[in-house]
């Protein structure tokens, strides 16, 4: 028996991908799916397509996004168009379970403790032979069996209504003032998700980029309509011990530049599928398949951490970047364009020392 602890889509994907041949137990301590939102909900065109084989994705659909608008300090933008959607997580999350209920036992409400080696299950203690651990950054499978916790960005986030500067583009905010990795705001309709990720004091970035950044705060037009904040991890760590894995962000797999998980977490229930019950098999095909992406990602990551003048000149720069073939999933896709970051750099010499800066070490865990 395989028991699943967590409910998300990792779990659920999971659950039915292994559910079709062999016992399942999914077990989940709140009492729905998609609960407390924790994710903005952005997600790209590919990420849409592969979610298509689990669920009606269309459906959790709230907009889609023709553009990325990035911010400096002072206020300027450039925009890099790019196809996106932004979706409703509770309810992509529901449709989810309910997919995963159709080959597994489903058990909400009900926190899993862990005797040594059993599980325990209210008052069942489960025989599981394999357990993976999907239940997020507070993983209780990772800390009872002794995995590496990576370190975390608290993200909080508001709706309100704000006037978008295009109802269907995102908008990113850079510069140490207003976030320690960075800000967004994501239109629906007359209002829009607004938030913060940072290592410590979201709520006072947060406030500040409401009140004082020279083009958000002259567009906030109410009061809070809704109010979320969790945890991102800020790094993939080991994710397998012996018949124990991880999935989803108790391993740490999220786009370093981002946060978001939804694709990655699809990838690794895939590549578990396809090699169970070989967990090394597993833990190699994700890292073959995604670990470049995660040292680019980290590199890009880097961008956040400029100075104020550094990301006011590249800003400035990339205004006159063709960003078309870029994939928002895809760091390596950047690779495409050296012959267009090539002549940005001859066009704006100072770049280099930046790139430099921006390409320094990664920290993608050797380990692994």
């Amino acid at each position: 028996m395989i028991l699943i602890v967590g409910a998300g889509p990792a779990g659920s994907i999971t659950a039915y991908l292994l559910g079709k041949e062999r016992e399942v137990i999914i077990a989940e301590e709140h009492q729905s799916a998609g609960f407390p939102v924790q994710c903005a909900g952005l997600i790209s065109k590919e990420c849409v397509e592969a979610y298509k084989k689990y669920c009606n994705v269309k459906k959790a659909i709230e907009n889609k996004i023709k553009s990325a608008l990035f911010f400096s300090p002072s206020g300027k933008f450039f925009e890099a168009k790019g196809e996106a959607f932004v979706v409703e997580r509770k309810l992509l999350d529901t449709m989810l379970l309910e997919r995963a209920s159709e080959f597994a036992e489903v058990f909400m409400k009900h926190k899993v403790r862990f005797r040594g080696a059993k599980a325990v299950l209210g008052d069942r203690e489960l025989d599981a032979e394999y357990i993976i651990g999907a239940d997020g950054v507070n993983s209780e499978v990772a800390r009872s069996f002794g995995f590496e916790r990576p370190p975390f960005f608290t993200a909080v986030q508001i709706e309100t209504r704000f006037d978008a500067m295009d109802p269907n583009s995102v908008e990113i905010y850079l510069g140490k003032d207003y976030s320690e990795f960075f800000a967004y705001s994501i239109p629906i309709g007359e209002t829009a998700k607004i938030g913060v990720i940072a290592k410590r004091s979201a709520f006072l970035y947060l406030k500040k980029l409401i009140e004082k950044h020279p083009s958000v705060s002259k567009r906030v037009k109410g009061g809070i309509l809704e109010l979320n904040s969790g945890m991102i991890p800020e790094k993939l760590v080991d994710f397998v011990k012996g018949k124990v894995a991880l999935i989803g962000d108790s391993a740490g797999m999220v786009k370093p530049y981002s946060g978001g998980g939804l694709f990655y977490l699809l990838l690794a229930a895939e590549k578990l599928s396809e090699n169970f019950p070989n967990l090394q098999a597993y833990k190699k095909a994700f890292l073959k398949e995604i670990s470049r992406e995660i040292r680019l990602g980290e590199k890009i990551r880097n961008i956040y951490w400029l100075s104020n003048e550094e990301i006011e000149r590249v800003v400035d720069a990339l205004k006159e970047f063709d960003f078309s073939g870029v994939q928002m999933d895809r760091p390596s896709s950047f690779l495409g364009k050296s012959l267009d970051i090539l002549g940005l750099i001859l066009r704006h010499p100072y770049l280099i020392r930046i790139f430099i800066k921006i390409l320094r070490t990664s920290k993608f865990s050797q380990k692994l």
